[in-house]
């Protein structure tokens, strides 16, 4: 999971559009984007992805927009 923070122009539209634009060449990356929030209050994006490294997650938003994450997350479903 990556968050993205204080990013100029953000708004619920916006993130929406990045998402999709990260879905549209994630395969490239073998790279899953499953689903993001945002949070208008603190005018933050979460991105939730699978892939095979943090570093192949960030290519994917590098590449498909630009926005690359303020921090990475290695996470696991909790049982």
């Amino acid at each position: 999971m990556d968050v993205h923070r204080n990013v100029d122009g953000m708004d619920a539209r916006a993130a929406m559009d990045a998402h999709e634009m990260d879905v549209e060449i994630q395969d490239e990356y073998g790279v899953e984007y499953k689903r993001y929030w945002w949070d208008e209050d603190a005018g933050a994006v979460f991105c939730l992805f699978e892939a095979p490294s943090k570093e192949a997650g960030e290519r994917v938003h590098s590449e498909s927009h630009g926005l690359t994450a303020d921090e990475i997350y290695e996470v696991e479903e909790g049982e």
